[in-house]
């Protein structure tokens, strides 16, 4: 190791194209390597609780969320010529991640069986996930062990680990928005935007519609340097106009998928943005609180260093800070769910290791000002730093490797089971209606109706109406739908209309640890020609 890399370099001394060398590979290689041995050791780990938690044979294979089978039910169609579509021939914008969507479509294309296909290709975006984290530290802090140490904290996070066996697109969304800021940072002071650059905010927003706030918060963190010069007025319109072709890239590929949702919804973003958020002005203070539950159990012994990390970086990377910072914020305002173990923050967790080790190398720092020193071998140092930092975030791997078993059995049991019921005991063209839709749809192959709005939008203004019950009835009726299936427990109103609906079958889950609630039923229905 050359002597400028032992002792660090300045951020922007590689500022340049390249920040990885032939140097890199060995500790990308032992990056890897960790990652698969942790993805394995947790696959193998949640399996095996089949004896021990009295789950069941379902357990031998699965995905812990039924949102990956939404995901597979586009690619099928897509993969089948059947269009961008949920229930096949009817094209409807009710996926999240498009690109998620198309790369499942082509490996369901190639003949990979899902669920198990889509558990390689996110188990593949999770090591791309360490591998971009390694070089954003390096661009920012300039030593390959830290680099290492960072990726190494990535890839022991039980929650990301968990996202990287859940056939979502999670770890492709974090890893796109890590290899474009580490981009956006590499090439901020050139006097024009890098087209490149902005196909990666491309590609991250059609990967999750967050993308969408990250690529504003690049574009304004590229202009407002202009207004710290003699001339801000000039400047702002000389530095804006340099960012019309960037923006034009951005467009290019985002916009197919805007008018799509456009023409089949009637608004720009996903259906699930209408059927998940509303925007006010007051902040959810549960949200955030427990936000900031996740960032401690994340890592508690590394925390004070992400906060002292992120607090130095609004100097050397504002558009990282402004991210990690911002992307929880806009969600408060938005009013999400922070549920399904903090899913929509898990692509933050990233970033904040980043900030973590930055913060440990600015503490060294300050302690070298202050006159403190380590009496002891410094390499004895750092390898204890490392397995402070590894511990202090992999102590959560058995919690959640326990989870992903839970939670794998409890959607096979339920929403895989009522799939193999509905496609054993009702006619093949039944018309189901549904509060969750993906695996329910996909292994039973039946038309639906979507009664939490993702893939049928009309839905939407009828849950927020008055009487949301009574129009739903007609609204099901009208389209003929011949079974219902939901959680009583949120659609109370519905389940005690016995005139209309007759329960035939449900399912209890022993232990909920995922679902939206303990029992889902199957009610069959009875129309006449008032509702009709």
């Amino acid at each position: 190791m050359r002597r400028s890399e032992s002792r660090g370099s300045p951020p922007d001394s590689q500022s340049g194209e390249q920040i990885l060398d032939r140097a890199d590979w060995p500790w990308l290689l032992g990056l890897f390597v960790l990652g698969c041995l942790t993805l394995t050791t947790f696959a193998l780990t949640a399996f095996s609780l089949v004896d021990t938690v009295g789950a069941g044979p379902s357990l031998s294979r699965g995905v812990p969320l039924d949102d990956a089978w939404i995901h597979f039910q586009f690619a099928r169609n897509v993969a089948r010529g059947d269009g961008f579509a949920f229930n096949p021939g009817d094209p409807t914008a009710g996926s999240t991640a498009p690109l998620w969507t198309i790369l499942l479509a082509a490996v369901y294309a190639l003949g990979g069986p899902f669920p198990l296909a889509g558990q390689l290709l996110s188990a593949a975006c999770f090591l791309l996930v360490l591998g971009a984290t390694y070089a954003l530290t390096k661009r920012l802090a300039g030593r390959r062990w830290t680099a290492w140490l960072a990726g190494a904290v990535v890839a022991v996070n039980g929650r990301l680990v968990w996202a990287g066996l859940s056939a979502l697109e999670t770890c492709l969304f974090a890893a796109l928005t890590l290899i474009a800021i580490t981009a956006h940072l590499s090439h901020r002071k050139g006097g024009h935007y890098r087209l490149r650059t902005a196909a990666l905010f491309g590609l991250a927003a059609l990967a999750r519609p967050e993308g969408y706030l990250l690529f504003a918060l690049a574009l304004a963190d590229w202009v407002l340097p202009a207004l710290a010069s003699s001339s801000p007025v000039s400047s702002l319109v000389t530095r804006a106009s340099r960012l019309l072709p960037a923006a034009a890239v951005f467009a290019v590929l985002v916009l197919p998928y805007l008018l799509f949702s456009l023409r089949t919804a009637g608004h720009l973003l996903p259906n699930t943005f209408s059927a998940k958020a509303s925007f006010n002005f007051q902040p959810d203070l549960t949200f955030l609180s427990l936000a900031a539950r996740y960032l401690i159990l994340d890592n508690p012994l590394l925390l004070p260093f992400v906060v002292l990390g992120a607090t130095v970086l609004l100097g050397r990377a504002r558009l990282l800070s402004a991210w990690t910072v911002g992307l929880p914020l806009v969600y408060a305002f938005l009013h999400a769910i922070l549920y399904q173990h903090g899913r929509y923050l898990i692509p933050l967790i990233p970033f904040n290791a980043v900030a973590g080790v930055v913060g440990l190398l600015e503490a060294r720092k300050l302690a070298h000002r202050r006159g403190w020193r380590w009496s002891g071998s410094e390499r004895l140092l750092v390898v204890m730093v490392i397995l402070l930092a590894l511990a202090g975030t992999a102590w959560r791997l058995p919690t959640m490797a326990r989870q992903f078993a839970w939670n794998v059995d409890n959607i096979n049991q339920m929403h895989v089971g009522i799939g193999q019921w509905a496609r054993e005991n009702t006619p093949s063209e039944a018309v189901l209606a549904l509060n969750d839709i993906g695996a329910i749809t996909y292994v039973s192959r039946r038309e639906v109706v979507d009664l939490a709005g993702l893939v049928t939008p009309e839905v939407i203004p009828i849950l927020r109406a008055p009487g949301g019950s009574a129009r739903l009835i007609e609204f099901m009726a009208g389209r003929g739908v011949d079974y219902v299936i939901i959680f009583p427990n949120w659609f109370p109103g519905l389940a005690q209309r016995d005139d209309r609906l007759t329960p035939v079958h449900q399912v209890t889950v022993a232990r909920r640890t995922i679902t939206g609630g303990p029992t889902m039923v199957v009610y069959r229905t009875a129309w006449d020609a008032e509702t009709q």
